[in-house]
């Protein structure tokens, strides 16, 4: 056989070892992703036995990181979502909500029902409509020992007036992702980036969410 035909069969063996690797990655991927499923799964039943709104003042929230802090559109308030903390054992998710009053200088725990699934990275948007409302897309769940993620694509409304969060399931929406950006422009939401653990990938189409609730693609992917 000449050197052609060797440097052509071992080309195609380096094809059939990659396809294989890429194979067993994906495998994996998804054994991880069902494993931290399933993790999620059981903080959403911990987070089940919350019936009602509890307004409880507090010293400030403990370190993290990645956390969501905005705004709120009628008050003198910021309002701090989710973050994660690794304490030198173990990765610690949240999905705590406080505000903190600038003119009182102090901070409230407000415990809600039926929240967001912990997560850091994540983007919030506050906005004045319906009495105001806190927009939550994406960010991620790390699993306890931070080796493995789980990428969010859900979006949630926490409106301000009443207290209460809402899912909002429109389909068509973003892949998931955490490290995007999020802003409100009118009466949309607009969307750009993010960044994906299993593809090590940066999103980088924009989507924007409007009135009557649905997704649009807007640009293209890189």
């Amino acid at each position: 056989m000449g050197k052609k035909g060797k440097k052509e069969k071992k080309g195609r063996g380096a094809e059939k070892t990659a396809a294989k690797m890429e194979k067993k990655v994906s495998k994996r991927s998804r054994k991880e992703e069902e494993d931290l499923e399933a993790l999620i799964a059981h903080f959403q039943t911990l987070d089940a036995r919350r019936t009602q709104v509890v307004e409880t003042p507090c010293s400030p929230p403990s370190p993290r990181l990645n956390a969501s802090l905005s705004a709120h559109p009628e008050k003198d308030e910021l309002i701090l979502f989710g973050g994660e903390y690794f304490n030198g054992q173990k990765t610690l998710l949240y999905n705590e909500l406080y505000t903190y009053s600038i003119r009182k200088d102090a901070w409230t725990k407000v415990d809600i029902p039926n929240p967001p699934p912990r997560r850091c990275a994540h983007q919030a948007v506050a906005v004045p409509q319906g009495g105001g409302q806190l927009w939550i897309f994406g960010g991620e769940f790390a699993s306890p020992d931070g080796e493995q993620f789980y990428h969010y694509r859900d979006l949630w409304v926490l409106h301000l007036a009443t207290k209460t969060w809402e899912q909002v399931r429109s389909p068509g929406g973003p892949s998931g992702r955490s490290g995007h950006r999020m802003v409100a422009w009118k009466r949309q939401l607009i969307l750009f980036g993010g960044f994906h653990e299993s593809t090590r990938s940066v999103a980088a189409a924009g989507s924007s969410f409007r009135r009557p609730r649905e997704w649009a693609s807007v640009g293209r992917t890189a």
